[in-house]
C-alpha cells in the first residue's frame, strides 16, 4: 500500500480483511487526510469458503478468493485488485483511465499464457460483469470445485478468459516466477521478463517472497525500500515533491561469489570496514556460518543468486573479494579483472594472478 500511495494520490483504498482493528484505519486516514486518500475498511466473511483452499498450496488461503465477490462488494463501476505482494513502482494514472468494455483486463499468466490470466493484478468492470449476475452468483461455487490448478485465478480465467481485456505485462511483472523459469530452463519466460526494464506493477508470485529470511528474488531491495516509508515519507512526496533516499549510503558494494562457508578473515573485514557494503552470494543455499553474519548491517547475502541478479550485482560491484576457501568460479573472476576494476585477496586465497 505504500508504494501504491507514494506513486499515486487521491485515491480510494478497499482493503479486504477479517481482522484489521478500526483503530489502524482512523490513524492512516488521519496521516493521508492532506493528501486526499481514503483507506475503506472492508471486512469480509471467510465462512462463506468453506473448504475451497484446501487442494491448494500451503501459501494460499480462503483471503484469496474474496476478489471473486468484489463485483457484488463495491459499489465502484471499476475496480482495481490488487494481491498484497505486489509493489507499484510508478503511477499507475495510465491504467485507473482505462476506457475498456470487457469484463476484466488482466495480463496473460506467464507459465499458462495461452489458458489463464494472472489473477494478481485484475481491472473489474463491475456493470459488465453484473449484467449476468448468473455468472457471479456461479464464481464462489466454482472456487470449491476439485482439481483447479490455480485456485481463484483458474475460476476467473474459465470464466472470462476468452473475454477479457489483455494488459501489457508492465503491469504484472511476475517475477516470482523468474526462479522457476531459470531452475527448470524455459527460455520463454526468462526472455519476456528481460525485454521489460522498469516495470510499473512487480508482482513477488511465488513463495519467494521478498520478505523471507534470504530469498533469491529480484526487486527484494525495491520492496524494503517501500517497507521502510512512514506516511511522512508518502506526504512529504506528494506535497513537496521529496525523495526518500533509494539506496545505501554505504560505500562499495564489494561482492564475493562463493562455494564454501570457509573464509580468510570475512568477520575482520565486514567489522573494520563498517562503511562499506559487503556482498556475499552463492549459487546454492547458505549454512549457518554465513547466515550468522546477517546480524552485520552491512552484510547482504544471496542465496541460490539468479544470473541477472548475479550480473546486476557485479556490475554494481567496486571491487570483487577472492577471500573465499575451496573451489573458485575463477572465469566470474577473470570477467571482473577484466572489467578494470580491482581483484582483492589475502595471499593463502588468491585464485588468478593479476588479484589485487
Amino acid at each position: 500500500m505504500k508504494s501504491l500511495l507514494y506513486h499515486n494520490n487521491g485515491l480510494k483504498i478497499y482493503i479486504l480483511n477479517p481482522d484489521i482493528p478500526q483503530e489502524w484505519f482512523k490513524n492512516v486516514n488521519q496521516q493521508l487526510s492532506s493528501i486526499g486518500d481514503n483507506i475503506i475498511d472492508l471486512k469480509v466473511d471467510q465462512s462463506g469458503f468453506g473448504d475451497s483452499q484446501i487442494s491448494f498450496s500451503n501459501r494460499l488461503n480462503t483471503m484469496t478468493f474474496n476478489k471473486l465477490l468484489l463485483p457484488r462488494l463495491l459499489p465502484e463501476e471499476k475496480v482495481l485488485y490488487l494481491d498484497s505482494d505486489v509493489i507499484i513502482n510508478h503511477s499507475i494514472t495510465a491504467l485507473l483511465n482505462l476506457d475498456f468494455s470487457e469484463p476484466l483486463a488482466a495480463v496473460k499468466d506467464l507459465n499458462s499464457p495461452d489458458s489463464e490470466i494472472n489473477a494478481g493484478v485484475v481491472y473489474f468492470n463491475n456493470p459488465v460483469i453484473n449484467q449476468h449476475p448468473k455468472i457471479v452468483d456461479q464464481l464462489l461455487p466454482a472456487s470449491k470445485q476439485p482439481g483447479l490448478k490455480n485456485a481463484d485465478q483458474s475460476v476467473l480465467s474459465n470464466f472470462f478468459y476468452h473475454q477479457a481485456k489483455f494488459l501489457p505485462r508492465t503491469y504484472n511483472y511476475e517475477v516470482g516466477v523468474e526462479g522457476y523459469a531459470v531452475y527448470h530452463h524455459i527460455d520463454r519466460i526468462i526472455s519476456e521478463l528481460a525485454r521489460i526494464s522498469d516495470p510499473v506493477i512487480i508482482h513477488f508470485d511465488s513463495d519467494d517472497k521478498p520478505w523471507n529470511l534470504l530469498s533469491t528474488v529480484r526487486y527484494r531491495e525495491l520492496w524494503w525500500y517501500y517497507n521502510g516509508m512512514s506516511i511522512r515519507d508518502i506526504i512529504d512526496h506528494v506535497t513537496l515533491g521529496t525523495n526518500k533516499p533509494r539506496w545505501s549510503k554505504l560505500r562499495g558494494p564489494l561482492f564475493c561469489l562463493t562455494n564454501s562457508q570457509d573464509f580468510s578473515h570475512l568477520t575482520e573485514l565486514v567489522t573494520t570496514l563498517s562503511d562499506y557494503q559487503f556482498e556475499i552470494a552463492a549459487r546454492t543455499s547458505m549454512g549457518p556460518k554465513l547466515v550468522s553474519l546477517l546480524k552485520y548491517p552491512n552484510v547482504r547475502l544471496y542465496q541460490g543468486i539468479l544470473p541477472q541478479v548475479m550480473a546486476d550485482r557485479l556490475n554494481c560491484a567496486k571491487a570483487y573479494l577472492d577471500v573465499n576457501q575451496g573451489m573458485k568460479d575463477t572465469k566470474v573472476i577473470r570477467q571482473f579483472l577484466e572489467s578494470g576494476k580491482p581483484v582483492l585477496a589475502f595471499n593463502n586465497t588468491m585464485s588468478m594472478a593479476g588479484n589485487d
